[in-house]
């Protein structure tokens, strides 16, 4: 091998490496830091709180799944149920859950957190 094929060769063998190299590095090298970002917002976490008053749209209509659902999704509770006036009184507060009071003949009459 002459000096020319040599320097030729040692040029295409540290370009082949520098290309293997440049292939590992990591793009997003950031040094260690005690400030955190604040965590991702996810869609579809649970509402902490539960606004009532967003839900009264509905008063006097009557009940059923989808009416429950719609009043939870605007009241932005966690859960609802509906509360009849002959049910017990529940033993658990949730101040997330929407309680929806029903009348006798299953219309809306009413709606409440906790």
């Amino acid at each position: 091998m002459n000096w020319l094929e040599r320097t030729q060769f040692t040029c295409g063998l540290l370009l082949g490496v520098a290309a293997v190299a440049g292939c590992q590095m990591r793009g997003d090298v950031r040094p260690l830091s005690s400030e955190l970002p604040p965590p991702p917002n996810f869609a579809g976490t649970m509402p902490q709180e539960c606004r009532a008053t967003e839900a009264r749209f509905a008063l006097g209509k009557p009940i059923d799944a989808s009416t429950l659902e719609e009043m939870r999704l605007r009241a932005g509770a966690r859960s609802a149920r509906s509360v009849r006036p002959t049910d017990p009184p529940p033993r658990d507060v949730d101040a997330t859950r929407l309680n929806v009071d029903i009348e006798a003949s299953g219309r809306i009459v009413g709606a409440r957190c906790g």
